[in-house]
């Protein structure tokens, strides 16, 4: 299940990419990393987290854009030091963006792998988020929450990304 999600993120990256050749003032690729903080059934034994994103951004019209996004992110554990007790989230999520004078709020939806720290779970991955954009970067609050078979695991943060 894992191969087949990040194969469709990376046809989603190439998709972008293809339309980043026709026409590169309306679509931006970016990179960035949003640390978190856990809340709800993730932050019982979850602190934390920290990790690596990647942003591709269409713009439909002044107003209007659409995104795709995903990553790798690293949740640690609250009771164990070592690294192999740490939760790993993959988001794979695309949704669309209102925009206005740079300010923008926006919705994502997709899919949410977690594996690690004792656990396996996958589900249904929402994301709304608020932020600025200028130039080639964006700042922005985010949440984020996979539901799961016996509830959700639910993260808030700051997302920094520079765009090309």
């Amino acid at each position: 299940m894992v191969k087949k999600s990040i194969l469709l993120a990376l046809s989603l990256l190439s998709l972008f990419i293809s339309y980043a050749q026709d026409d590169a003032k309306k679509v931006k690729l970016g990179i960035g990393t949003a640390p978190s903080l856990t809340v709800g059934n993730l932050k019982n034994n979850f602190s934390y987290g920290v990790g690596v994103q990647f942003l591709a951004k269409y713009t439909v019209s002044k107003n209007i854009s659409v995104f795709a996004q995903t990553g790798v992110d690293l949740f640690k554990n609250k009771y164990a030091n070592h690294a192999a007790t740490s939760l790993m989230h993959i988001p794979l999520v695309a949704g669309m963006r209102l925009t206005s004078n740079g300010f923008f709020a926006g919705s994502g939806v997709g899919f949410g792998i977690w594996d690690g720290g004792g656990m396996a779970s996958n589900g249904l991955h929402f994301s709304p988020q608020i932020g600025y954009e200028w130039k080639k970067c964006q700042v922005f609050g985010h949440y984020g929450s996979t539901k799961v078979s016996d509830g959700s695991l639910s993260y808030a943060g700051i997302a920094f990304f520079v765009t090309f």
